[in-house]
C-alpha cells in the first residue's frame, strides 16, 4: 500500500524522510510518524510509511542507512493508502542513502512483476 500525502514539496525533497501526523483509520485519533517521499508533484506527495516493527511488517523494506536517514532506530518501509492534510506534514528528518533508494526502487520493481 503507498501512503497519499497531500502538501506542497520542492522537487528536492524527493527520498526525504518527513515526521507527519498521521490520523487512525477508525477516527480515534493519530500519531506523528515518519514517511518517505517517493514523488512530488504540485499538491500530492506520493509517500511510503516507515516503522521500527520487524515482525509485524517483515514484508517491508528494511533500510540499511537508518541512522543516515535521520531515524533513531533500525526501521522498515512500508506501504500504505492515506490523506493528510498539509499542515500535519510537520518537518524534514534527513534523506535516504543512495544504497537504500536503490534498494526500494528494485523492491517496487519486484512488487509490481
Amino acid at each position: 500500500m503507498m501512503m497519499l500525502i497531500t502538501v506542497t514539496v520542492d522537487i528536492k525533497d524527493e527520498w526525504s524522510v518527513w515526521l507527519a501526523y498521521i490520523r487512525f483509520s477508525d477516527g480515534t485519533g493519530g500519531k506523528e510518524r515518519p514517511v518517505v517521499v517517493l514523488s512530488d508533484k504540485v499538491v500530492l506527495c506520493i509517500c511510503m510509511g516507515v516503522t521500527s516493527k520487524e515482525k509485524k511488517y517483515h514484508h517491508g523494506y528494511e533500510l540499511k542507512h537508518w541512522g543516515y536517514a535521520g531515524l533513531k532506530v533500525r526501521s522498515w518501509v512500508r506501504f500504505e493508502f492515506l490523506r493528510v492534510r498539509p499542515d500535519l506534514f510537520k518537518h524534514r528528518i534527513g534523506m535516504l542513502h543512495e544504497e537504500d533508494i536503490q534498494g526500494i526502487q528494485e523492491w517496487l520493481s519486484d512488487l509490481s512483476k
